[in-house]
């Protein structure tokens, strides 16, 4: 573990780079570091950038550095603020500087709700965004939390409470200094666990009855009053919805019809109408009351199955203000064990939801495919430069926060290897691939949307849309279309954005207004794709790559693109106001795509004919096929030198369940020299099939 203080120096250097790469100030760069960590953590949320200061209609000064998007699953937006200090020295944040910081961010907020403040800012700026959100009609908001960000601890004598209202709507502050940062970056995990004592709810428990128990885990069939888990999720919102099931389950928040209809008529009946709801939980407190076993508190509670009902059962109690007595709902509960969360909880998500047809990709990353992107960025070099001593690599981080992670502990000579192996400009995480890879194919409308929501249009590619095809068999239909030539042409997509995030922000002052950056670069990029593909052409991506950049030719066309898709986002169309709203929209992307490219003449020696394209494609295409089968070989191979074949021969049930061709397939994959026998890819996959089979139906392997 590092020092405070070395991990104070260790992180201005994080943000310093990602000011650099970025071209951002560095209060912003600092904040836009610690939002993307906490992106994933329910008490945060997607992160939207905003600048703005004033003064209010009392005479009080209000700042913001962005917010969080309103959460429609319950009700709660987000406001952040940064507390940046340029030092390698401890300096204690002070009680009095978290007060100061409150108030400007409660001032916006009283402005916006009780002053129209939208009013008087620019239809242009994100700013007006939030403040709209904030004065809208029909009480979407049920909670506000402040989000007070700084790279310097807290002061001992500071204490939190609950923080009241403000406008007459419950708000809540969290104080995110050194000390819970550096948590955060040490931790695998990539949020906060909520600590839930029931007694606090003015609950004796809730009555369980333990079904199942192993060393990994141990599961509970429960029932739970619907008051208590209106209470919870009123509470603490979507900090109880496990991660990806909030955000790619896109639920809207509204009372289901059937739920309301039953609390209203028959409360008596919900147990037995409604499916319940399944949830995990790092700990579970049990104990013994007036004779039954009741759970009567819990760690890290997440609900992993059933958000709609949750949601429903409060918006019930909340908006249409129906009694919950009589109400119960059924819950299995598993307690799993932290060292094994991180495997086991996406699992458990993942099979409690296969009613939903969500694709695994859009829940996890270890998917097949995040797995070899990542595998591919740690073999894959960039060409050699004549100036380069060390030939660098892109890395792809497949979990939030990996990079950082791996270096963070290093020494100092292997710290300063890894950063000349993969410079930290050199950095590509999975929301940012799918926004490269949507602007690829002309969706900035998609990038508009947002990471999470972006990421999970472009995550449906990856998903069977025929029910007699797995998702398993379709993976290994469409893996070989990505492979190494896919990953090239995505760092190249990455190469043009960051070059287009410096052409706009160079803008600043003489054409670009200051805000909707994402935006611009997403839509200038992807009407320059659009050119060149109507002309029959496609954009040299594999150039870019070669060249790790592109000239001032292409630069110049970037800027002439972005100076006009400015000016068609910043104009939405009569009655709607809210440009952010208008950049999500495919009305924007087709107004934008016929703007006429100013001089067309520069981009000709970024051209290759569709033709020489599609033929690197299908070449690559055979090359992934390649590369996947000797992966899987070598999977397979593994396995036979890890003994791993030999022990299920050996397995007590291998005659209940292995006969005929599959009992010779793995007799032979017995030995090395009984594996060299087998030639046949189909052979392979079905060796892998057998060990899913015998695992799922109890068969362990501990290699020696």
């Amino acid at each position: 573990m590092l020092s405070d203080l070395a991990f104070l120096k260790e992180f201005r250097q994080i943000v310093m780079r990602r000011a650099a790469s970025m071209n951002l100030v560095d209060t912003m760069a600092f904040v836009a570091e610690v939002a993307e960590r906490l992106e994933e953590d329910p008490a945060f949320g997607e992160y939207v950038p905003v600048e703005y200061s004033g003064q209010g209609t009392k005479g009080k000064q209000f700042r913001i550095h962005g917010f969080t998007t309103l959460d429609e699953s319950d009700g709660t937006v987000g406001l952040i603020i940064g507390k940046w200090k340029d030092e390698e020295e401890l300096e204690t944040l002070t009680s009095s500087t978290v007060k100061q910081l409150s108030g400007w961010l409660e001032s916006f907020i009283f402005e916006s709700i009780e002053a129209n403040l939208e009013e008087r800012i620019a239809e242009a700026n994100p700013a007006y965004e939030l403040a709209s959100i904030l004065h809208a009609p029909g009480g979407k908001i049920s909670r506000i939390r402040l989000h007070i960000l700084s790279n310097q601890p807290l002061s001992q004598k500071f204490k939190e409470e609950l923080f009241g209202h403000v406008a007459g709507i419950p708000v809540e502050r969290h104080v995110w200094d050194l000390a819970r940062l550096k948590a955060i970056y040490e931790s695998s995990r990539e949020r906060e666990a909520v600590e839930i004592s029931l007694a606090d709810f003015d609950s004796n428990g809730i009555p369980c009855i333990q079904a199942s128990s192993s060393d990994k885990l141990t599961s509970y069939l429960c029932v739970i009053e619907g008051r208590l888990l209106a209470d919870l999720f009123e509470r603490f919102g979507s900090r109880l919805l496990e991660g990806n099931v909030r955000s790619f389950l896109g639920m809207k928040g509204g009372v289901n019809k059937g739920i309301r209809s039953t609390i209203q008529d028959v409360p008596s009946l919900f147990f037995a109408y409604n499916n319940g709801i399944a949830a995990t939980a790092a700990s579970v407190v049990v104990e013994e009351v007036d004779g039954r076993n009741v759970i009567t508190g819990l760690v890290d509670f997440q609900i992993v199955n059933g958000g709609q009902t949750t949601a429903s059962v409060l918006n019930a109690r909340k908006k249409d203000r129906l009694p919950l007595t009589g109400v119960t709902v059924q819950m299995k509960l598993t307690e799993v064990n932290p060292e094994d969360a991180h495997d086991l909880i996406p699992k458990i998500a993942q099979f409690a939801n296969t009613q939903n047809k969500v694709a695994v990709a859009d829940f996890f990353a270890n998917h097949p495919f995040h797995v070899k992107m990542e595998e591919i960025s740690r073999r894959l070099q960039v060409p050699a430069k004549a100036s380069a001593r060390v030939q660098s690599k892109w890395f792809y981080e497949r979990s939030r926060g990996q990079f950082q992670n791996e270096r963070l502990y290093l020494s100092k000579s292997k710290k300063d290897a890894f950063d000349l192996e993969y410079p930290g400009a050199q950095v590509i995480n999975k929301t940012e691939l799918a926004k490269y890879d949507s602007t690829w194919r002309e969706k900035p409308h998609w990038v508009s949307l947002g990471a999470q929501k972006n990421f999970t249009k472009f995550a449906a590619q990856f998903s069977s849309s025929h029910a007699d095809v797995s998702e398993s068999d379709y993976w290994t239909s469409i893996s070989p279309n990505f492979g190494d030539t896919y990953y090239q042409h995505i760092v190249a997509m990455a190469i043009l954005w960051k070059q287009a995030e410096g052409v706009v922000s160079d803008g600043r002052g003489v054409w670009y207004e200051g805000d909707y950056r994402p935006q611009i670069v997403s839509y200038s990029l992807a009407l320059m794709l659009q050119y060149c593909r109507s002309r029959g052409k496609e954009l040299d991506l594999g150039r870019v790559w070669s060249q790790q950049g592109i000239d001032n030719s292409l630069e110049k066309c970037i800027r002439e693109c972005a100076i006009a898709v400015q000016k068609a986002i910043l104009n939405p169309p009569t009655g709607m106001t809210n440009v952010g709203e208008w950049s999500k929209k495919e009305s924007c992307w087709e107004r934008v795509r016929q703007i006429a490219i100013a001089n067309p003449a520069v981009l000709e020696k970024w051209l290759v004919s569709q033709e020489l394209f599609r033929k690197a494609k299908s070449e690559g295409r055979k090359q992934g096929a390649q590369d996947d089968g000797i992966a899987l070989q070598k999977e397979v191979l593994d396995l036979v030198t890890a003994g791993y074949w030999k022990a299920v021969l050996d397995w007590s049930k291998v005659d209940d369940y292995l006969t005929g061709p599959d009992r010779n397939l793995v007799t032979k994959a017995s030995t090395v020299q009984g594996f060299t026998r087998i030639n046949a890819e189909r052979d392979w996959r079905r060796l892998l099939e057998i060990r899913k089979f015998c695992e799922e139906e109890g068969f362990r392997h501990t290699p020696n």
